[in-house]
């Protein structure tokens, strides 16, 4: 059998570039994944308890509140620090140390 000179070879007609866009949002829905999942944990933890101030005349007496409320905003440092330590384990760590493939090393 005779082959053929116009075989399509994806390594070499893809954009190399394209491998990495993959890999990138690959690694980003994990770890949205991820922390979207392991978030709920740490709401008994970032809780606090507010403070209601009741002004009489030139006199403010504060005392804290009964319920505690969660803190949104600790959450979401939570919730993007979980992204970070996921793409810093992918991309130094196991890409970088194990795999030992270089990040934007070059094409040989």
């Amino acid at each position: 059998m005779a082959t053929h000179d116009n075989i399509h070879i994806p390594g070499q007609s893809f954009p190399h570039w394209i491998w990495f866009t993959i890999e990138f949002f690959i690694v980003l829905g994990i770890a949205l994944g991820i922390s979207h999942q392991l978030t709920p944990v740490f709401e008994d933890i970032v809780v606090s308890q507010n403070w209601v101030c009741i002004q009489e005349s030139h006199i403010t007496t504060c005392s804290q509140e009964e319920e505690v409320t969660t803190n949104v905003q600790m959450l979401i440092w939570i919730f993007w620090g979980m992204i970070t330590a996921i793409f810093f384990t992918w991309y130094i760590v196991i890409r970088g140390l194990i795999l030992k493939k270089p990040i934007l090393g070059n094409r040989s």
